[in-house]
């Protein structure tokens, strides 16, 4: 597709990934960027990319909810597929990577990206089952923030976010550097959980010092059991698929 309408749907594309980055990372987006204030960014990006700079912060919202950040954004307004497309294949992107896709992005780099963009533009696998893991994740994080002490024996205080750096897990435990906590929700009492490869890894070399604190019946009375080790006593299978990455190359 070419034209104005292939124009369109790039620079929608384009806005949708910098809401997302806006959400991910937050007070590091302001860093990346220069700007001093929210509204500095929305408008630096707006100018940018040709958009309304109310339209990136309306995005920046719609991604709030599946982010640990201290803002709750749109928690009660259904996910759009674009949305869910941009945000289930940018997952699995260090914020370094995303912070330089953004930079692209913003300095209008476009050969650099036709092929990332593109990929996004598509949206073909994703499925409504996204939004309740992105969406659940996020409340049976709070859940066990909340209920630290019933759920994890240790005040919430004693916690340590993890959740940014990318790491295998979710939280760790002040003095007890070895341990790690990988929280997983459910709508009902029994179901699937998804690990990626990086958290499958930790649980296997962390054994017993790793931690899956499942949370479930989030729908209607929650409630959350942990199983140490997890690696050893319950099983997974590995499945493959199709996602975008970020290489670094470097002439030597």
């Amino acid at each position: 597709m070419e034209g104005p309408e292939a124009t369109r749907q790039t620079i929608e594309t384009e806005s949708i990934v910098v809401g997302y980055a806006m959400s991910r990372l937050d007070q590091a987006y302001l860093e990346l960027t220069g700007a001093t204030s929210w509204k500095q960014a929305y408008g630096d990006a707006g100018v940018r990319l040709g958009v309304r700079s109310t339209s990136l912060k309306n995005l920046r919202d719609e991604f709030d909810p599946m982010h640990s950040n201290s803002r709750k954004g749109w928690r009660m307004r259904p996910v759009r597929l674009s949305r869910l497309k941009v945000a289930e294949e940018l997952s699995g992107l260090s914020d370094d990577a995303l912070a330089e896709l953004v930079r692209r992005v913003l300095d209008r780099d476009g050969d650099s990206l036709e092929e990332a963009i593109s990929s996004l533009n598509a949206i073909t696998h994703v499925a409504a089952s996204v939004a309740e893991r992105l969406l659940t994740g996020r409340r049976a994080e709070e859940y066990v923030l909340e209920h630290s002490q019933s759920v994890l024996g240790v005040p919430r205080e004693g916690l340590v976010d993890k959740r940014l750096s990318a790491e295998g897990f979710d939280f760790g435990l002040v003095g007890r550097p070895k341990v790690a906590i990988e929280v997983k929700g459910l709508r009902a009492e029994r179901g699937d959980v998804l690990f990626t490869d990086r958290e499958w890894i930790e649980a296997s070399a962390r054994r017993e010092d790793y931690w899956l604190a499942i949370v479930r019946d989030l729908s209607t009375a929650p409630w959350a059991d942990v199983i140490v080790n997890p690696f050893v006593r319950i099983q997974a299978t590995c499945a493959y698929r199709t996602k975008i990455t970020a290489e670094w190359r470097a002439r030597v």
